[in-house]
């Protein structure tokens, strides 16, 4: 019995550790995503009218925004870069890993800072068009 539970708990352990349990994101995921990093980044409404929102500006605000959603659906951390997995399963699938994983690759974090790196590689994702929801058959679009 004892051997029973330790072999049960090695396999919930490496279940846990091969599947993180990331749920693809959504277009509703991403508006309230923007609208909750819009309000921590104190975006006030004048400021949010006169900037232009496209995901190649080269504007602070829009750049720090894009780092704060892509942060908040658990693809970015400071300190790790981004999750590749949770990356290629956002943007497509493992079918689409290496054109997500170029533009990863392609631009440094924190070159010249985090925030732009950060956009440079979900500009690279947009301009191989590799929607963030488009791409997964499976996500209501």
């Amino acid at each position: 019995m004892k051997y029973f539970i330790l072999l049960l708990m090695v396999a919930l352990v490496n279940l846990v550790h091969s599947e993180d349990g990331y749920v693809l994101k959504t277009r509703t995921d991403a508006s309230e995503t923007f609208r909750k990093c819009l309000s921590t980044l104190a975006v006030t409404r004048d400021v949010f009218k006169e900037t232009e929102w496209s995901v190649d500006s080269d504007n602070p605000v829009v750049q720090a925004t894009i780092k704060c959603v892509v942060k908040d659906f658990g693809l970015f951390d400071e300190t790790i870069g981004f999750n590749r997995d949770r990356m290629v399963k956002q943007f497509g699938g493992e079918a689409l890993r290496t054109r997500v994983e170029k533009c990863i690759d392609k631009y440094p974090i924190g070159v010249p800072t985090v925030d732009h790196s950060v956009q440079s590689v979900m500009n690279c994702l947009e301009e191989d068009n590799l929607k963030m929801y488009d791409n997964n058959t499976n996500v209501d679009v």
